[in-house]
């Protein structure tokens, strides 16, 4: 037992202090052992400090819309995104004819890389993304016509 000395009414004792076995503790003065009740001290609570950097987040509203709803009817030509990515390169330019299969753009989505092909053999009419653009699913790529 560890011993320590104690002063109370300023008389100093020699107190040696045994294991705390749930609110209770051992208490040897002199000869004597005593069992004392022990209150732990209520722990303040810790809250966690909030951090505000005054970011102003982008007017979603100016923001050009290159989504189209899911289940919505795109036309003919239109290449429109599998997946949330975003634009690596783009293959074609405005006015550029094309063919059937041919990859028009490439997409990071998953991890992965993903070559973008022509449904239709045509002429570029539009591009609705640029490369290092992030889109969503459903998202407009390319019209051809």
């Amino acid at each position: 037992m560890p011993e320590y000395r104690i002063t109370v009414n300023e008389k100093t004792y020699s107190v040696n202090i045994g294991r705390m076995e749930d609110d209770c503790v051992e208490v040897k003065l002199g000869d004597t052992t005593y069992k004392v009740g022990v209150e732990t001290p209520r722990k303040k609570s810790v809250k966690t400090p909030r951090l505000d950097r005054g970011r102003a987040v982008p007017d979603a509203a100016a923001a050009p819309d290159r989504t189209t709803p899911p289940g919505s009817n795109s036309a003919h030509g239109d290449i429109i995104a599998p997946l949330p990515g975003a634009i690596l390169k783009v293959l074609v330019a405005v006015d550029e004819e094309v063919t059937e299969g041919q990859t028009v753009a490439v997409m990071e989505a998953m991890k992965m890389e993903n070559e973008i092909e022509s449904p239709v053999t045509g002429k570029v009419t539009a591009i609705a993304v640029k490369e290092g653009d992030t889109i969503l699913e459903n998202a407009l790529i390319m019209s051809i016509g």
